[in-house]
Order: C-alpha cells, then sequence, then structure tokens
C-alpha cells in the first residue's frame, strides 16, 4: 500500500514538475525577448543624443553666385557645407550610425530655419550659404540647404514636387521599413515643424509627385 501510494505521489510531482518547467521557460524566453527587442530597435534606429543650434556652428560663408533656374544646380557639397555637416552629425550622434546622421541633419535645418517666402513676381533659389546667413527662407531654401548638407556626409538625395510644395527624400537602405515609402526613400518635410523623420505634411499624401534626382 506505501509503495502505491508512493508510485502515485511520484506520477504527481512528476506531472506538475512537467508544466511548471515549460511555463517557467516560456517565462525566460519572454524575458529575453523583451530585452532584445529594444535593444535592436535603439541600435537599427538611433535617435540623436540632442539637437544642434546655429549659434553653435560657424556658419561665415562666402555666398556664391549661381543663376540658374534648375534648383539642383543650387545644391553644393564644398569644403564649408561638409565642415558644417560634420559638426551637426559629431555633436548630435553619439556613435557614427547613418539614421541618426540623417536625423540629426533633418532636425537642424526643420528646428533653426524660419519660413519666409519668396517674392510673388517669380521664384527664387537660395545657396545653402545664404540660407546660413539669412537663416530662412521657403520650402525650397530649406529643400536646398537639407539636400546639401546630407550629400555632404554621403547620402543619395531627390526632391518631390508637389502641387505648390517641395521636400527632400533621402535613401537609407539600413533604415527600419516604417520610415520607408518608395522602395528606400524617406520623407523629409524640413518646413513641416510638426513632420518628425519619414513624415511628409497631411496636407500632401495623396497628391501627385515629381521626383527631381
Amino acid at each position: 500500500m506505501l509503495d502505491e501510494n508512493h508510485e502515485e505521489i511520484e506520477e504527481k510531482e512528476s506531472w506538475y514538475k512537467g508544466p511548471l518547467k515549460i511555463i517557467i521557460g516560456l517565462f525566460l524566453l519572454l524575458l529575453i525577448i523583451m530585452w532584445l527587442v529594444p535593444f535592436y530597435g535603439i541600435k537599427q534606429n538611433p535617435e540623436p543624443n540632442r539637437l544642434v543650434e546655429l549659434d553653435e556652428l560657424n556658419t561665415q560663408m562666402e555666398i556664391p553666385l549661381i543663376s540658374s533656374s534648375d534648383i539642383r544646380d543650387y545644391v553644393l557639397v564644398n569644403s564649408e557645407i561638409k565642415q558644417v555637416a560634420d559638426r551637426i552629425v559629431s555633436l548630435s550622434c553619439s556613435q557614427t550610425h547613418r539614421v541618426c546622421n540623417a536625423k540629426a541633419l533633418f532636425y537642424f535645418v526643420r528646428d533653426n530655419f524660419d519660413y519666409v517666402n519668396d517674392p510673388l513676381a517669380f521664384e527664387y533659389y537660395k545657396t545653402p550659404q545664404e540660407s546660413f546667413s539669412s537663416q530662412n527662407g521657403d520650402c525650397d531654401d530649406a529643400s536646398i540647404l537639407l539636400s546639401s548638407l546630407l550629400r555632404s556626409v554621403g547620402f543619395q538625395t531627390r526632391f518631390v514636387q508637389v502641387p505648390r510644395h517641395i521636400f527632400v527624400q533621402v535613401k537609407i537602405p539600413e533604415a527600419v521599413s516604417s520610415y520607408k515609402t518608395e522602395a528606400d526613400w524617406i520623407n523629409l518635410d524640413a518646413t513641416c515643424s510638426n513632420c518628425e523623420f519619414g513624415e511628409m505634411h497631411y496636407s500632401y499624401t495623396n497628391s501627385n509627385k515629381n521626383f527631381i534626382e
């Protein structure tokens, strides 16, 4: 009788320990996943440590004279522009990461330049140097400046033209898919004060787009 009771107790303990081990194992697996997912997200989608202000930079530059009706001619990459771009990303991103660098440059242009309209009579494009000098401009000027800074640190950019507006797209294959629109292109609408990295103003969501590369 004692042997039968002992065997019955062992069977109950064995049945109890089996599911308990599974539950503990699943709990530990869940903890590992909860630890890895944020780590992976931060690694793949880093944010700037801080946003750089204009007065932290030396932006005293000679303003070139350009006479062209093509906005692409105003996107300039030279030693002056590169030094500014390098300074922005080095102050903003503690580790070298292209996504962080692109965010730092986008937020810098979005937050440091005031919107001012062009003359009514004609379209006026500012060079990056002129935008730094005036600290303002319209969507064309902000897009030229942002594209110049991004290209200075190795990014491929293009302009996106919609009715009465223009903004920049940057190509970053390694960025998370939630930012991307067409293929690996990411929207950067620098004159939209409420737009985050990867967003464009909602009023242009369904507009026909003309890409200028």
